[in-house]
């Protein structure tokens, strides 16, 4: 596997253009879902974190988004 990155890039963005011109754009993202491995464990991590979101952070993101 002495592939480089500029080689795999190529073959990622010829890969996509393959799909794009044979699926429906829902027909990608569909396809694109099932193939994606994801890590770790959502739920575990989502319960885990002790840092919550004050009224004041959500406000001072609001403004910065905006």
């Amino acid at each position: 596997m002495g592939e480089t990155l500029r080689e795999l890039e190529r073959v990622r963005d010829k890969g996509f253009k393959i799909l794009k011109e044979n699926l429906t754009p829902v027909e990608l993202i569909e396809f694109l879902q099932i193939i994606s491995n994801g890590t770790g464990d959502y739920t575990k991590e989502k319960y885990e974190s002790e840092e919550e979101l004050t009224i004041e952070d959500f406000e001072k993101y609001i403004a910065e988004n905006n």
